[in-house]
C-alpha cells in the first residue's frame, strides 16, 4: 500500500540573524564579560600617561643651544648670510641676472662633501632691518632645489628647476608695492614669470635690500647620537643689475648679518674665509656663509618624552593576540565559526571591535599625557624659542594624541591577524614585537643608513606620528632617530604600519576560509 509523501515541517524557531551588526555585538561582549582583557584595557590607558609624563620628568635639557636670533612670530631662526644692499624708500624694484654659484670652502673634513650644499642660494632680499630675525621676502637661484621664493623663515614656494650656471644662468626680480613683495623669475630677462607674492604687515616705509649669498652647514653624522657641523661658504657672481624706485645712489654697503651667531657655532674662530663682495660696474662677486631658515634643534623632547608609550603599546599587542588565540587554545573558535560560516565577516568583526578599543585607551592615556609632559618638559629646560609651548588641541597635539592612538589601535589588528596564521599566543606577540617595536631600538644603536631604512619600511615607522618638532624642507637638518627623527612624514609613516596591518589581515581571511578551524 502506498503512502502520500509527508510534507517538511516548518521548524518551530527561526535562525537567528547573522547580520554584521550582531557579529560585532557578539564580539564586544565576549571581550567586555572577560575581566583580564577590560583589565589590561584600563592598564594600558594608565600606564602610556604614567611612563611618558615620567620620562618627561627626567628629560633635563643639559644641552646648549647656540644663539640664534628670535623670528618675527616668535620662533627660533637662522638668519646669518652676507649681505650687500642699500636702503630702499617706498615702492621700487631690483633685478639680476645670477651666472654662477660654486662652493668655496677649503679642506673640507673627512666625511664632508666638498661639493656646493644643496640649499646655497644667492638672490634677492628686501628685509626689514640688518638685525637677524626681522621680517624679509627673498627670491634665490639654489644649488639643488631650483629658484625659490621665501619669506619670513618658515614660507617658501618653488620656482623655475633647475642649477645656475655660465651656460645657464638665472634673472630674478623682486618687487615692492606697500606691504606686498612679489618674487619673479625668468630664463632670458624678456619672458617673465611670477613665483608668488606676500603680504609683510608692518613693512617700514625704509627698508634694505639687495644681492645676498648664504652656505647652510655641512653636517656629518657621528655614530648615531651626534652631528658634526662644519661651516661652508659659497661664491655667486651677479650681472645686469637693475634698480627702479627711490636708491641713494650711494655705495653698496656689505654686511655679515648674524656673523656674531657664526662665531658662536664656530667657537669664537672662523673655519671659513671672511664673506665679502667685489663690484665692476653692474656686475657682483659675492661670497657668503651661514642660512636664511628656521631653527630645528637636534633633539625632539615630547617626542623622545612619547617613547613611554611602548609599555602600553606592549600591553596593546598582547591584547590583540589574546583575542584570537585564547579562542584556539580553548577550541572556542570551532563554535564561533559554526555560529557564524562567513569566517572573513569574524574577523573583520573582530579587528573593528579591538582596534577600536585599543584606539580608546590609547587616546585616553595620550590625551592625559600630552599637556602634564609638554609643562614637565619647559620645568626642565625645553623652553622657547627652541621649543615652544604646545596645546593639546593644537595641529601637534592632535597628530601626537590621536596619531599614537591609531598606532595602538592598528597595532592591534596587526596582532589579531598574525595571531589568526599563527594560533600561539608566544609566537605571535614575539613575531609582532619583532616588527613594530624591534627596528625601533635598533634605529638607535645602528648607524643613520640603515637605522634609516629600517623605519622606511617596517612597521615602526608609524613612531613618526609622535614627532612634535616641525621640519621645514629648506632647513637641511640630520635626522637621528635616537633624538627623536624619523624619515618619513608622520603620517606617511604611519600608512606603512596600516599597510602591515592590512596585509596581515587579509592573508589571515584567505588562511581561516582555506583551513579547519
Amino acid at each position: 500500500m502506498r503512502t502520500a509523501p509527508i510534507a517538511p515541517q516548518e521548524a518551530a524557531e527561526q535562525p537567528g540573524k547573522d547580520g554584521f551588526a550582531q557579529l560585532l555585538y557578539a564580539e564586544w561582549t565576549k571581550f567586555k564579560t572577560v575581566r583580564g582583557w577590560v583589565i589590561t584595557a584600563i592598564a594600558v590607558a594608565v600606564m602610556t600617561a604614567v611612563a611618558v609624563i615620567d620620562i618627561a620628568v627626567i628629560a633635563q635639557n643639559h644641552n646648549t643651544p647656540p644663539t640664534v636670533a628670535t623670528g618675527p612670530d616668535g620662533e627660533a631662526v637662522t638668519d646669518a648670510f652676507y649681505f650687500v644692499h642699500q636702503p630702499l624708500h617706498g615702492d621700487g624694484s631690483i633685478t639680476v641676472r645670477v651666472t654662477s654659484l660654486v662652493n668655496v670652502a677649503q679642506r673640507m673634513p673627512v666625511g664632508a662633501t666638498s661639493s656646493l650644499q644643496p640649499w646655497a642660494k644667492a638672490g634677492i632680499i628686501v628685509k626689514e632691518s640688518t638685525t637677524p630675525g626681522s621680517q624679509y621676502a627673498a627670491v634665490m637661484a639654489t644649488a639643488s632645489h631650483g629658484v625659490q621664493m621665501q619669506d619670513n623663515f618658515t614660507y617658501s614656494v618653488a620656482g623655475s628647476p633647475g642649477a645656475v650656471s655660465a651656460a645657464s644662468p638665472q634673472w630674478l626680480r623682486l618687487t615692492r608695492s606697500g606691504d606686498t613683495l612679489t618674487a619673479d623669475d625668468s630664463a632670458d630677462g624678456s619672458r617673465w614669470t611670477e613665483i608668488g607674492s606676500v603680504n609683510l604687515s608692518g613693512f617700514p616705509s625704509t627698508v634694505q635690500a639687495g644681492l645676498f649669498v648664504a652656505s647652510p652647514m655641512a653636517q656629518v653624522a657621528e655614530g648615531t647620537n651626534d652631528v658634526t657641523y662644519i661651516p661652508t661658504q659659497a661664491q655667486a657672481t651677479f650681472d645686469d643689475l637693475g634698480l627702479r624706485g627711490q636708491w641713494p645712489g650711494s655705495a653698496w654697503a656689505g654686511t655679515d648679518i648674524g656673523q656674531a651667531e657664526q662665531l658662536a657655532i664656530d667657537g669664537g674662530s672662523p673655519s671659513v674665509p671672511r664673506d665679502s663682495f667685489s663690484r665692476s660696474g653692474a656686475a657682483f662677486t659675492v661670497a657668503g656663509s651661514g642660512d636664511i631658515a628656521p631653527y630645528v634643534p637636534d633633539v625632539d623632547p615630547l617626542q623622545v618624552s612619547f617613547y613611554g608609550s611602548l609599555f602600553g603599546l606592549l600591553m596593546v599587542i598582547a591584547l590583540g593576540t589574546l583575542f584570537i588565540t585564547v579562542e584556539y587554545r580553548r577550541g572556542v573558535i570551532r563554535w564561533t565559526l559554526i555560529a557564524s560560516p562567513r569566517r572573513g565577516r569574524v574577523l573583520a568583526a573582530k579587528a573593528i571591535v579591538i582596534g577600536t578599543v585599543a584606539f580608546a585607551v590609547g587616546l585616553i592615556g595620550t590625551a592625559l599625557a600630552f599637556p602634564i609632559a609638554d609643562q614637565k618638559l619647559h620645568a626642565e629646560g625645553w623652553k622657547a624659542p627652541y621649543y615652544q609651548a604646545l596645546s593639546l588641541t593644537s595641529g601637534v597635539g592632535i597628530q601626537v594624541v590621536v596619531g599614537t592612538a591609531a598606532l595602538f589601535g592598528v597595532a592591534a589588528i596587526l596582532s589579531l591577524g598574525i595571531g589568526t596564521l599563527l594560533r600561539r599566543s608566544a609566537g605571535t606577540i614575539t613575531t609582532v614585537i619583532g616588527l613594530v617595536v624591534f627596528p625601533l631600538v635598533l634605529s638607535f644603536i645602528l648607524p643613520l643608513g640603515p637605522a634609516s631604512w629600517l623605519l622606511k619600511i617596517t612597521p615602526a615607522a608609524a613612531f613618526g606620528v609622535q614627532q612634535a618638532l616641525p621640519r621645514y624642507s629648506q632647513a637641511p637638518a640630520v635626522c637621528l632617530p635616537y633624538n627623536g627623527c624619523f624619515p618619513l612624514s608622520p603620517w606617511t609613516g604611519f600608512l606603512v604600519l596600516c599597510a602591515w596591518a592590512a596585509a596581515a589581515l587579509g592573508v589571515a581571511m584567505l588562511v581561516l576560509r582555506g583551513r579547519d578551524a
